[in-house]
């Protein structure tokens, strides 16, 4: 993934500029000198300050768009497989060798709410994965964690967050 940093790196053929495979790493401006004459600005990027709707900031967050440091990655992660229960739930089941029946089972419980229900999926997926802390319990935010970086990586698949047209 490059951003503005890493092409003004490409094009001056120097890596003066530091870069990294998340937002936020330029803090302030630098100009850069590619040539007699010319010179390129390297900048910070700019996000609107207000989203229009949650889905638009959820799917920002998903791709790493806005700064992992600034959400909560279990909200995140909780909110990103719901989406891909619902929309990809083959690939997940696969990506992470999940019993689909078991995974059927979990989500159709009515004895508890759906946000348990996907909370106990994300758990499974945290068992699958070795998430597991003491008393065997599965450490949730660590779960977190690899369920963003396999979809960031597209470890779960080519997915999109925007409807097909």
């Amino acid at each position: 993934m490059y951003g503005k940093s890493s092409l003004i790196n490409r094009i001056s053929n120097k890596n003066k500029q530091i870069v990294g495979n998340k937002p936020g790493v330029t803090v302030k401006k630098q100009w850069i000198r590619i040539g007699n004459n010319i010179e390129l600005l390297d900048t910070p990027g700019v996000l609107w300050p207000k989203f229009e709707t949650q889905e638009i900031a959820l799917n920002l967050a998903y791709t790493g768009t806005i700064k992992d440091e600034i959400l909560d990655n279990l909200e995140i992660a909780y909110n990103l497989l719901k989406y891909l229960l619902n929309n990809y739930r083959n690939k997940l089941i696969e990506a992470y060798k999940l019993d689909n029946e078991q995974v059927e089972e979990i989500l159709k419980n009515e004895n508890q709410m759906e946000n348990e229900n996907i909370m106990d999926v994300m758990r499974l997926i945290g068992k699958k994965r070795g998430a597991i802390i003491s008393g065997g319990n599965i450490d949730e935010t660590k779960t977190a964690n690899i369920i963003i970086k396999d979809f960031r990586e597209a470890k779960i698949g080519k997915i999109t967050l925007e409807p097909c047209i």
